[in-house]
């Protein structure tokens, strides 16, 4: 039998390899950290879905988006509801950030974030500025990661760190939301990092060891699918649209944000953003609802970097973000 500590919180133990973690990957104990303080309900389901979905790809956006929507429990509540908001998309259309000019999409984008307000679930947003270029791997550990991970696939170095940051940050939500051998469920977007069956299988290998480095107890069956794998099924579609929803919204705001403009924590809108950008912006920082919606921000400053969780003040003359506690 597994005696867990209270709430489960076993990564804060300092065990040596805890300790190794954290001196290796400094960010994510103070991710794991952000995190257990904005999730308080006890996490007692023993099975779990993930939902992912990236955005800040273009030139114009400061860091790169990596949104996950964790649902406790399975995904009945989700299905009844996204059936409710998916009438309003009467064919095929995936609901998506980018196609929001369609006014079928713009009419469903309501019903589908109101469905997803009710999820007893998490919406984890992690933003890095794109000047910091190695997080989970470095130029030099490309090659022995390689080995180590026994990955088939064919990975240069910048395509071995994006597929290792998103199974990383993966792991550490692990850390936080499983339980012992409980199932795991993992859909992400028809991503490059899963693009051939080659590297799918070692994405999927990938998350296992690192989630094994935060998870010291048994897990269940552990799944990587993605919205691609069941054709004409709209469910893996419809559940990735809401992390597709946030990260397109918050490329936006990265998009707009003043050059040089963080004086005293104070993040400036350089434009207004989109009116799609405003609802899911508002909709994001709304916290009377049950799904719980976590920004976090990993800056680089000269030779460092920060990690902090950030929040939306709207004020008369447009939007500010804070910084906690900054």
């Amino acid at each position: 039998m597994i005696i867990l500590p209270k709430n489960d919180d076993r990564w804060q133990l300092l065990t040596q390899r805890n300790l190794a973690l954290r001196r290796l990957w400094g960010w994510g104990y103070s991710v794991q950290k952000i995190l257990a303080t904005s999730e308080p309900k006890p996490r007692e389901s023993s099975s779990l879905f993930i939902a992912s979905d990236y955005g800040g790809e273009h030139k114009n956006a400061s860091h790169l988006i990596y949104c996950y929507l964790l649902i406790r429990g399975g995904m009945r509540d989700w299905l009844s509801s996204s059936a409710i908001a998916r009438k309003h998309l009467t064919d095929a259309r995936r609901m998506a950030y980018k196609r929001l000019d369609d006014p079928l999409r713009q009419e469903a984008l309501m019903p589908f974030l109101a469905a997803a307000s009710a999820l007893d679930g998490h919406l984890v947003a992690i933003a890095v500025d794109k000047r910091k270029k190695w997080l989970s791997t470095t130029l030099d550990m490309s090659d022995r990661m390689l080995l180590e991970l026994g990955l088939r696939a064919k990975w240069n170095a910048r395509a071995l760190e994006g597929m290792l940051r998103k199974v990383h940050i993966t792991a550490i939500l692990l850390s936080l939301w499983s339980r012992p051998n409980g199932n795991v469920t993992w859909i992400t977007d028809q991503d490059e990092f899963v693009a051939n069956d080659l590297r799918h299988d070692d994405a999927l290998s990938a998350a296992a060891r690192f989630s094994s480095l935060y998870i010291d107890y048994p897990m269940g069956v552990f799944r990587l699918n993605t919205t691609g794998q069941e054709e004409g099924a709209r469910d893996f579609e419809d559940m990735c649209a809401i992390p597709d929803l946030a990260a397109g919204m918050l490329s936006d705001v990265s998009t707009r944000l003043r050059k040089r403009s963080q004086e005293r924590g104070l993040l400036k809108l350089a434009s207004e953003l989109p009116p799609k950008a405003e609802v899911i912006a508002d909709w994001f920082w709304d916290e009377a609802m049950t799904l719980r919606k976590t920004l976090i921000s990993i800056d680089e400053h000269g030779t460092g970097f920060s990690v902090r969780k950030i929040s939306m003040i709207t004020q008369m003359q447009g939007s500010a973000i804070f910084p906690d506690g900054g």
